[in-house]
């Protein structure tokens, strides 16, 4: 058999465990901040698992950074939702 090739959300939720004593380390404002941006992540838990990546955090970043550029574009317009955080 071939070896299992684990989903977009199980690679975000392994990186996230990972990462666990760092949050630990955070403080609690900061670990609110730290949960957002991984959920910012399972918007893109498609492309993460399609991506291939030796290091998946690189791909997690990048789909960190895509939804904070989206937020910011729509702060720009004056799109932001007035039931968004």
């Amino acid at each position: 058999m071939g070896k299992t090739i684990p989903s977009g959300t199980q690679i975000i939720k392994l990186s996230k465990n990972e990462l666990s004593l760092f949050r630990k380390a955070l403080r609690k404002e900061d670990k609110k901040i730290f949960d957002r941006l991984f959920s910012y992540a399972k918007f893109h838990s498609q492309a993460v698992g399609s991506s291939g990546s030796i290091n998946p955090v690189e791909s997690i970043i990048f789909s960190i950074l895509i939804e904070m550029e989206k937020e910011i574009q729509e702060l720009k317009n004056g799109k932001k939702k007035a039931s968004d955080p």
